[in-house]
């Protein structure tokens, strides 16, 4: 049975106005949500947080809690890209609400409610919460033009609270949030400009990924792009699940993922070999089947290069060579030994790549080997 928090955020959760679902924004949109979330859960684990709860689609795009057992806070996240120009006060509040007269008409348009605006939704989410102390915070990749009281503008800061805005935009905003279910203070509102890269957050969330992992899992440090994908898609997931939720339970089961979730994760990458412990294994049994010092030597040199070349980039080069190996290796697996095995590929390739060096050659059929050890189909 859910305690009164749960049942607060339970019926928050189908609060007519309040609620997300998915697919209502452009695919990169909503991508760029999951990898905020991503960069979010790495910041509260490498904080060590004792707990937290994060739920997709279900009040607005993401929120956050201290707990998924005793909830007692909550950050509700509006998470938006733009492309160009920062936000407007407007855009974002709706506010000063005035009509205005239509173009070559006599008749006055219908002004758009605070409550239909971006940070009204926001707003009347954090309402909702009358148990669990509540905050709102709108997020983007770019910062808004509002006036600080201190002078420059929001989108000058990192982060604000709307009680730093300039006295104007607070008189305008402060009676719209004396109206809603709950009065909301301009303290419990911010805005908050990430450094989320809009043209390649996942190589940006990767980055993040690693320097946990480097604490975290020293040894799988380099397994950061598979893990950060991995949970890209794990949260995913989660964000599509459209269908009713009849409690608690069911809400966070289909839409959260929590931090038990994530050391889960964790473990389980700890439990998977490492790439790099592998290649390590790999060279030492060439040498052991007396490959030639200057052949080993040329090998681990290429190797090194192009695994800091995947790591740097986060992909895998997809041109001929690593095509065709791949196609090589899934039919001619690695058995007994691995000196015959890398010699049947070179050979294999060399004569459908002539321009192409040995130990390059070898780099690549040594890699994709391990990776269809490591993740055998």
């Amino acid at each position: 049975m859910s305690n009164p928090a749960q049942a607060e955020i339970f019926a928050a959760s189908n609060a007519p106005g309040v609620y997300e679902s998915g697919g209502r924004f452009g695919q990169k949109g909503v991508d760029f949500q999951r990898y905020w979330a991503i960069s979010r859960i790495i910041e509260l684990a490498a904080a060590d947080q004792p707990d937290f709860l994060i739920l997709f689609e279900s009040l607005q795009d993401v929120v956050e809690f201290d707990s998924p057992d005793a909830p007692t806070r909550a950050k509700v996240y509006q998470v938006k890209m733009k492309d160009t120009g920062e936000w407007t006060w407007k855009a974002l509040t709706a506010l000063p609400s005035k009509p205005r007269k239509k173009k070559n008409s006599l008749e006055f348009t219908v002004p758009l409610p605070f409550v239909g605006s971006p940070i009204g939704k926001l707003a009347c989410t954090v309402a909702e919460f009358q148990a669990i102390d509540g905050e709102g915070i709108f997020v983007s990749n770019l910062g808004c033009a509002a006036a600080l009281e201190k002078g420059a503008t929001a989108g000058s800061v990192k982060i604000c609270k709307f009680s730093e805005l300039s006295k104007e935009l607070r008189d305008q905003i402060a009676p719209e949030l004396a109206k809603l279910k709950k009065a909301i203070s301009l303290d419990s509102l911010h805005l908050l400009k990430t450094e989320l890269s809009l043209d390649d957050p996942d190589t940006h969330v990767a980055g993040k990924v690693n320097s946990f992992l480097l604490k975290a899992a020293p040894k799988h440090a380099g397994q950061c792009k598979s893990f950060s994908d991995s949970l890209f898609a794990t949260l995913s997931a989660r964000g599509r699940k459209a269908d009713p939720v009849t409690d608690f339970a069911s809400l966070v089961s289909s839409r959260g993922y929590s931090k038990a979730d994530f050391m889960s994760a964790v473990e389980a990458l700890r439990s998977v070999p490492d790439q790099q412990e592998l290649v390590n294994s790999w060279l030492n049994s060439l040498l052991i089947e007396k490959m030639s010092a200057q052949e080993y030597t040329r090998l681990q040199i290429r190797l090194l290069q192009l695994m800091e070349q995947r790591l740097r980039s986060g992909k895998i080069d997809p041109g001929p060579l690593n095509q065709a190996v791949k196609a090589w290796v899934k039919l001619n697996p690695v058995e007994k030994s691995i000196l015959g095995f890398l010699r049947a590929g070179t050979s294999a390739m060399a004569s459908q790549f002539p321009k192409v060096s040995r130990d390059e050659i070898q780099a690549f059929i040594v890699l994709e080997g391990i990776s269809q050890c490591l993740n055998p189909t």
